[in-house]
This record gives C-alpha cells, sequence and structure tokens, in this order.
C-alpha cells in the first residue's frame, strides 16, 4: 500500500527569524507581514501577539490597533524558498522520495521506510525531533494518500496524526471542508448548504456535487479518498555550489581575504565547470569574531565560471568590510545556475569589445544596481520617438540596429521646443531658438509623419524638415500641417 507523510512548517518565515538569532521574536510581539487584497495584512505571528489579541489575516492597522507594541517585518518569500528547499534535501534522511509542498511543505513516500524507523508514529516523531533540533516547527500527517496527509497535518487534532492503513475514509470524517485545500468561496457555498465536515461529502452523490459546486470538489474529494490516483512525483534536489573554510586564526587583511577568496572560487568553479554550468550571482559569507556574519553578493550578465572575474567584482565589497578583531569563517554559493551555451571563440577587436561591454555592465551593476544599467534597444515603428526604448543590459537580448533608410537626429527633444520665427518660410528662413539667432542655409523635406490612431493621445499629422544653418547647426524642424497657428519647433539635431 501506498504510504505519504506530509510535514507542514506552519511557521517557516519565524523559523528562519530564529535560526538567525533575531531577538525580536521573544522581547514582545512580533507578527509577519504580507500584502494580500490591496492591504498589509498578518501571516504569521509569534506567542505574545496571539495572546495580545493578534489574529491570521488581520490588516496591520488593525493588528497595531489592537496591539501597539506590535512590531512586524515583510515576508521574504526568496529566503523562505531557500530555508524549504534546505530542508527538502536534509529529508533525504527519512525518504528516498521526496517532492516539494510549497510554500511550506514537504511531501515523502514512506511506503517500505517506516520499518527503519520501528514504525510510522517512531519515524513521524523522529522527524519532528530533528526538526525541533533545526529550530523548525512542525507538524506531521501520514495516510494513504497526499491530499489525506496533508489534511491531517494542517488540520489534525494533534501535532502527528496518522491515518491507519485502508482507513483514510475514517480518518478524515470530522475534518472540516476547508481541509480539501479547496477556495475559500467554494467552502463558503458549502457550508450554506449545511455542508461543512467531509464526512457530509461521503453520501452525496458526485455528479450531483460536480453539477452545484464544480469539478474541483469532487476531483479533491476524490485524491484525497484514494478514488482517484495522485502518485508523489519526487524530483532531484539541485545541486549546491558551495564552499567554505574555517581558519585557525582570524585574518582581517584586505590581501588575506582575496587569497581565501580565490580558494574558494576555485572549487566552485571547478564543481560548476565539470558539470557545464555558470551562475548569474555569487554569494559570500564573511563571519567576524566581533560583528558576526556579514553577506556580499555580486551578479553577472551572463554565466560565469572563472575564479578571477570573481574576485574582481568581490576586491569592492570587500575593501568596504569593516574587520577589526579579524574573520575566521568563509562561505562562498554560486545562485542562480544555468546551464553554459558553448559558442565559437571570436577573435579579434569585436570580441575584445563585447567582452569589455559585459564587464562594464558587470561593474556597474554590483556599485548601483542592475535594473539601473540601460541601454538602447530597437523598435519597429515609424515614430522616430517610438524607434527605439530602454532596457536592462543585463537581461537585454543580442539585436543589431539596422540602418535606417531615413535619417534621424542624434538627440530627440521630448516634447519638442518651440522656436521665434523672424523671417517666414517653409521651413523659417530666419528663427530664434534658446535665445540664439539662426539662420536657414539649406533644407530638405518634407517628412510627413501620421499618428498611431489606436495609441497616441496626440492626433495630428507631423511634417518634419531638415534644415543646415548658417551657423553650423543640422536641426530637426516640426510643424503641424493644416493647423490655424503655423507654429514651429525644434524637434531634434543632428549630428
Amino acid at each position: 500500500m501506498p504510504r505519504t507523510m506530509s510535514i507542514w512548517l506552519p511557521e517557516l518565515p519565524l523559523d528562519r527569524l530564529r535560526r538567525n538569532g533575531d531577538p525580536r521574536l521573544s522581547s514582545g510581539p512580533f507578527a509577519i507581514i504580507a500584502e494580500q487584497k490591496n492591504a498589509w495584512r498578518v501571516t504569521h505571528t509569534n506567542s505574545q501577539a496571539l495572546k495580545a489579541g493578534v489574529a491570521i489575516g488581520l490588516p496591520l492597522a488593525d493588528a497595531r490597533a489592537i496591539c501597539p507594541d506590535l512590531l512586524s517585518e515583510p515576508a521574504d518569500p526568496v529566503r523562505e524558498n531557500i530555508l524549504l528547499r534546505a530542508l527538502w534535501r536534509w529529508a533525504d534522511v527519512l525518504s528516498p522520495r521526496i517532492s516539494l509542498d510549497a510554500p511550506d511543505g514537504l511531501l515523502l513516500d514512506i511506503a517500505g521506510c517506516a520499518h527503519l524507523f520501528d514504525g510510522e508514529r517512531a519515524m513521524a516523531e523522529t522527524a519532528r525531533q530533528r526538526l525541533s533540533d533545526l529550530t523548525v516547527v512542525s507538524r506531521i500527517g501520514v495516510a494513504d494518500t497526499k491530499g489525506a496527509a496533508k489534511a491531517l497535518a494542517r488540520f489534525g487534532s494533534s501535532e502527528i496524526e496518522i491515518a491507519g492503513v485502508g482507513k483514510t475514509s475514517d480518518a478524515l470524517a470530522a475534518l472540516p471542508i476547508a481541509a480539501l485545500g479547496l477556495q475559500q468561496s467554494l467552502v463558503t457555498d458549502l457550508a450554506r448548504t449545511g455542508l461543512t465536515t467531509i464526512g457530509q461529502l461521503y453520501g452525496q452523490p458526485s455528479g450531483e456535487l460536480a453539477r452545484r459546486f464544480g469539478l474541483e470538489l469532487t476531483k479533491a474529494l476524490g485524491t484525497a479518498t484514494g478514488q482517484t490516483p495522485d502518485p508523489i512525483t519526487p524530483k532531484a534536489a539541485d545541486p549546491v555550489y558551495a564552499a567554505r573554510m574555517t581558519l585557525p586564526e582570524p585574518i582581517g587583511f584586505q590581501s588575506d581575504l582575496e587569497e581565501v577568496l580565490v580558494r574558494l572560487a576555485g572549487r566552485v568553479c571547478q564543481r560548476l565547470e565539470d558539470d557545464q554550468k555558470g551562475a548569474r550571482q555569487f554569494h559570500l559569507t564573511v563571519r567576524c569574531v566581533d560583528t558576526g556574519d556579514h553577506h556580499m553578493s555580486i551578479g553577472f550578465a551572463r554565466p560565469c565560471f572563472e575564479p578571477d572575474p570573481i574576485l574582481r567584482q568581490f576586491s569592492h565589497p570587500l575593501s568596504k568590510l569593516e574587520i577589526e578583531y579579524g574573520a575566521d569563517w568563509f562561505r562562498l554559493s554560486a545562485i542562480h545556475v544555468e546551464p553554459i551555451r558553448l559558442r565559437q571563440v571570436e577573435m579579434g577587436e569585436q570580441a575584445k569589445r563585447e567582452d569589455h561591454r559585459f564587464q562594464l555592465i558587470e561593474t556597474l551593476g554590483n556599485r548601483i544596481g542592475f535594473d539601473h544599467v540601460r541601454i538602447f534597444a530597437p523598435r519597429d515603428s515609424h515614430l522616430p520617438e517610438c524607434e527605439y526604448e530602454q532596457v536592462e543590459a543585463v537581461n537585454a537580448p543580442r539585436q543589431s540596429w539596422v540602418k535606417s533608410p531615413r535619417e534621424r537626429p542624434i538627440r530627440l527633444f521630448k516634447p519638442p521646443e518651440y522656436v521665434h520665427v523672424e523671417t517666414p518660410g517653409r521651413p523659417p528662413l530666419k528663427f530664434k531658438w534658446r535665445r540664439m539667432a539662426f539662420e536657414s542655409r539649406t533644407a530638405s523635406g518634407p517628412e510627413r509623419l501620421t499618428p498611431r490612431w489606436h495609441t497616441d493621445s496626440d492626433l495630428r499629422t507631423r511634417d518634419y524638415w531638415k534644415v543646415q544653418t548658417q551657423q553650423g547647426r543640422r536641426l530637426w524642424l516640426l510643424t503641424y500641417p493644416g493647423s490655424e497657428s503655423q507654429d514651429w519647433y525644434v524637434a531634434g539635431e543632428f549630428a
């Protein structure tokens, strides 16, 4: 018989802070908040906040009105997912077949494993004790199916709930319908008809339930009771590309720190290269004797698997690190690992310029943030101000600019700047712009452009003229034909 163990981690965000030694969890009421339904709401609380009356789901404003001393912190799904995946790898000690039950659970196929721990209850107690040693709170359910095990873990009356073999339906009968993992609106609709527990659904015809409440209900009930197969689909945990070093004596000189980093980077990059992978981001933790852990991260515009670029990008944050009594523990890990796309080795100046471009993006991105490093990319449009767009340089696709058949200014003015016409003409013979007087020598045009009727708010037709002035500047003049006032504007300037 298949047997499934569900490990639910109800306080995973709080456990992450506890493991980091956050003093706020024990100093008073504390809550984790997240933005839900256009408001910040409480998602997790410690025991002091619960005693003060702060409930899960309360808006933050109401929670602080109930408990003025409440401290809060926004949820961090990225770091919580990292902790969950670490526990996923840890669960190999219990079973070889494990799958994630994001965002706060694990599912284990324990068929054939329980006898190694002297039975399922002893196995569940062992798992819970080991998680407690890791400062992680857990609730465990064991049943024949995934749905039943999850329901027992989340809605059972005790911290370890076990349904006997073949007795899944009896174990679920007293649980509320919400234990099936249905949407809240569907649970509310069922409650209005008097159906509040799973046992009350057993006597109802499945066709009638599907007709009135949809297939979601019958599917969830069928998988939970074992009528519909829903096996665990295990997946091997992602390999960890990391290296750490513990020194017998603390160090503090910049050169010593870089030497440690070179050794760590060499070990990590060797593993990456062996697997033909590279990393877009590296994370370095330096543990100082007096000030604790210091975390530093660097990013790359393309997957990196060489130590030299890592040392080059970490040199700046390491120089800013203040170490008074030295550091004795270091850990370097590769994040955002992806396969390396092999390409032919290129020689010449073009390849050098491409490498220098990536180095510039990486250096600027690690100093000011990659989201602030942007480049121009071509875009298909007949309007000059829409022929390009700004995109993040690190994620920009490799595109080549196609030379336009029409010459365009090197600089565009948004919005176009008004000019004062002194001698009328088409274009004007003499005019003033930015308090400077200009006289037209040669001109070509007009180039008539129509607006995009489906997106543009200004639906006027435009006429553009290239004007070479006597003063040497080449300007792009703009007028709107058919308008009552024949005003002229400078729309751009040529090189």
